[in-house]
């Protein structure tokens, strides 16, 4: 793949959780570092990173996250190729929405350039 510039999304959905996860890890920086790590072993450029604190990705519409709709209108921009998270689940969790961001394509990143997840088997 020779397109490898990268956004980054971390999110958490509750404040107790931008400290600390359910194992009292650091959550917010073990996603950065997970994904930080994961474009290294790939070869990729992180060119954007964008956090979410406190944010619940099943009660909160992608509309209304500004962090989305700046990732969103980076994409249109062709500012990256590929949107890493952690986990598909860090996108959102929204059912209707969940189909546009699987691909990063809704995004307006081209279908070369998907959504990837550290956690999920890619054939990038």
């Amino acid at each position: 793949m020779t397109n490898n510039r990268v956004c980054c999304l971390y999110r958490v959905s509750t404040d107790k959780q931008v400290d600390f996860n359910s194992n009292h890890e650091a959550d917010l920086p073990m996603q950065r570092k997970a994904c930080h790590k994961f474009a290294a072993s790939k070869g990729w450029v992180i060119v954007h990173e964008e956090q979410e604190e406190g944010v619940s990705g099943h009660k909160v519409r992608a509309a209304a996250r500004d962090k989305l709709q700046i990732i969103k209108d980076y994409a249109r921009n062709g500012k990256f190729d590929i949107l890493l998270v952690f986990m598909f689940d860090r996108i959102g969790r929204i059912a209707d929405e969940t189909p546009l961001y699987g691909t990063a394509s809704g995004y307006g990143v081209p279908k070369r350039g998907n959504s990837v997840s550290t956690t999920t088997p890619t054939n990038y």
